[in-house]
């Protein structure tokens, strides 16, 4: 069984946090970057949260069958602001449980698409409830 930990983006500090960013090569042996190799800097924040007011963090627990390899202990980021858009991966709350949904379209109608490869019309009443929630903008993967 598999579940959604969400974590609000106020829990987190976005101060000026900026990481460097080597332009030598990595090889398989241990790296030994130099300061002349720094090519410059990246704040995560900046590269990976385009609207930090609606975006928040979740993270994947238990493993089962799902999108783009998605595991257990893996990260989501989420935006509420960003509308979906056709392949896109979203989050989804089904009966009160959330979901990690394909979202497609076909003929102007618009479907989820299970892990399973099931096109589900999301204007249907198959469900007692069903809430769109983000966009999942990025993944990280836990290794």
């Amino acid at each position: 069984m598999q579940r959604i930990e969400l974590f609000s983006i106020a829990n987190f500090d976005y101060g000026d946090v900026r990481l460097p960013l080597y332009s030598s090569s990595v090889s398989a042996g241990i790296p030994a970057p130099v300061s002349e190799d720094i090519e410059e800097e990246v704040d995560l924040n900046t590269l990976l949260i385009t609207h930090p007011n609606s975006t928040f963090f979740a993270r994947v627990v238990g493993d089962a069958k799902n999108f783009e390899g998605i595991k257990d202990g893996d990260m989501l980021i989420i935006d509420t602001y960003n509308q979906p858009q056709d392949g896109k991966l979203i989050l989804v709350q089904l009966n009160k449980t959330l979901a990690i949904r394909r979202y497609r379209i076909f003929d102007g109608a618009e479907y989820m698409e299970t892990p399973m490869g099931q096109f589900i019309p999301i204007n249907n009443d198959f469900f007692d409830s069903l809430d769109f929630v983000g966009v999942i903008t990025h993944l990280i993967h836990s290794y």
